[in-house]
């Protein structure tokens, strides 16, 4: 059957539920609670562009609902954001829609994201990440219910610093954005010079998440291994938000977690302009989600930590 999507857009070639189901998508107007693929006949090297989006137990198309987009790391997936983040099961509890785009891949694998100062082939190749971004959230509101003033965005590592490139050029889209395990800017080596992002057009409620013991994105200025770049430390990336938010320079600072977790809050004279930074003392690269958190020794303060009830409830809390 003729999905909505494939009469509206000459781009679709497919979409289809995930797990082995290959019938056709009945329509938008017709959707099921779940996850679904959506490929493109867009390609890069040779592969298709593609992002899976869920829909939430309950949905009713007259009802517009909050879109959150999230964003994978670098050689990472959609469906394994979807899995390390649990959002579509928070998605299903709270009513609201979840879009994954993916990157673009090297020999189908690989996948990473150009954000505007890293990384890989997708930077070198000024591959505009933030058009397709923009593009797939378009699409979603296009044919599903979406309510325009609960539009979200959060990102992992490389995705994570996508994200502060989409929202700090395009600030009109989203009401709140978080990061996790990202930065601003970076350089390739110490004798190139640093990039960073365009500084923001519009103040935006930014959320973040840092490990102190990140070997990958390091919480100081620090070379990530297996690239060699050289990132902006977190703090820099954190005054960037501060000031285009025009919060006041000191933070409210929070020890919870019996002291493994520091919160930072950074305020102005409008709460949809705060700036929130969570430090985890001894975590490295991974999301600080149940995904990760559970398997912990009943011991650790961290066991159990969920980010993503953390951000959402940030979230919930601004709109456009």
């Amino acid at each position: 059957m003729i999905t909505l999507l494939i009469k509206a857009l000459l781009s679709v070639a497919s979409l289809h539920v995930l797990g082995g189901c290959s019938e056709k998508l009945p329509g938008y107007e017709a959707l099921s609670p779940g996850t679904y693929e959506h490929k493109l006949n867009i390609r890069v090297l040779g592969f298709r562009r593609s992002y899976l989006i869920h829909i939430p137990k309950g949905y009713d198309r007259t009802k517009a609902l909050p879109l959150v987009v999230a964003l994978h790391g670098g050689f990472s997936t959609a469906q394994r954001m979807e899995e390390e983040t649990g959002l579509s099961e928070l998605a299903d509890s709270e009513g609201f829609f979840v879009l994954y785009p993916n990157g673009i891949t090297l020999f189908g694998r690989l996948q990473h994201w150009n954000a505007g100062h890293c990384c890989g082939k997708a930077m070198k190749d000024g591959i505009d990440d933030v058009g397709f971004v923009s593009m797939v959230i378009d699409q979603a509101r296009k044919h599903l219910k979406v309510d325009p003033a609960g539009i979200y965005m959060v990102g992992y590592s490389n995705g994570g610093m996508l994200a502060h490139f989409f929202v700090a050029q395009r600030p009109e889209t989203l009401a709140a954005v978080a990061v996790i395990a990202a930065t601003i800017g970076s350089r390739p080596s110490p004798s190139e010079p640093e990039v960073r992002i365009p500084p923001a057009r519009a103040p935006v409620p930014i959320i973040a998440f840092h490990g102190r013991e990140d070997d990958l994105v390091p919480y100081e200025r620090g070379r990530l291994r297996d690239w060699g770049h050289l990132y902006v430390p977190v703090k820099e990336s954190m005054d960037f938000w501060v000031k285009a938010n025009q919060c006041a320079s000191i933070p409210l600072r929070e020890q919870i977690m019996a002291g493994r977790v520091l919160k930072e809050t950074w305020t102005g004279n409008k709460k949809d302009a705060e700036v929130i930074l969570y430090t985890l003392e001894g975590w490295k690269h991974n999301p600080p989600t149940r995904h990760h958190t559970q398997g912990l020794p009943g011991t650790d303060p961290l066991k159990g930590f969920h980010a993503t009830d953390i951000i959402w409830e940030f979230f919930k809390g601004h709109h456009r």
